[in-house]
């Protein structure tokens, strides 16, 4: 069965809580993307015009060291949306996005996204709710994560 943008969207949590009218607003301009394995959607340091949401495939975040050489960071799913910092703070992109197999995708452009949240107050008091609440769990999961190590390297040094 075909899902619409829309009802893609909806599954998202950044935007399980937005009305299907203002999902379709952001569907206007959202693009369906297919990437095959190896395909890089941005490399890092390159300018964000665009986050992604994963409509299936696994992708891997990857960042360079001093050395030069790239270290996987983390993969993303099916459900996950990536590439949203720039379009909070107009930042270059921190890492490379890489398909680890064929990958579906919607490319919802930033600009499109700025003019509708400018429009319309109460969906970007949503948004910027959804992705606030969305950042304090990835921070939250890092800071464990990080703890962890920690202690690994107190542990084994």
């Amino acid at each position: 069965m075909q899902h619409t943008t829309e009802e893609i969207l909806h599954q998202i949590y950044l935007f399980s809580s937005f009305s299907m009218d203002e999902l379709a607003k952001i569907a206007e301009k959202t693009k369906y993307k297919v990437l095959e394995q190896g395909e890089a959607v941005y490399q890092e340091g390159n300018e964000a015009k665009a986050f992604y949401v994963v409509m299936y495939g696994t992708l891997k975040i990857l960042t360079s060291t001093e050395k030069g050489d790239d270290v996987s960071v983390t993969t993303i799913a099916t459900g996950d949306h990536f590439g949203e910092f720039p379009f909070l703070d107009q930042g270059k992109r921190a890492g490379t996005v890489e398909a680890m197999e064929r990958c579906e995708l919607l490319e919802i452009p930033f600009d499109h996204l700025q003019h509708i949240l400018d429009s319309d107050k109460e969906l970007a008091l949503k948004f910027y709710k959804g992705i606030t609440t969305y950042l304090v769990k990835r921070m939250r999961l890092l800071t464990h994560d990080l703890a962890y190590a920690r202690e690994l390297k107190k542990r084994y040094s």
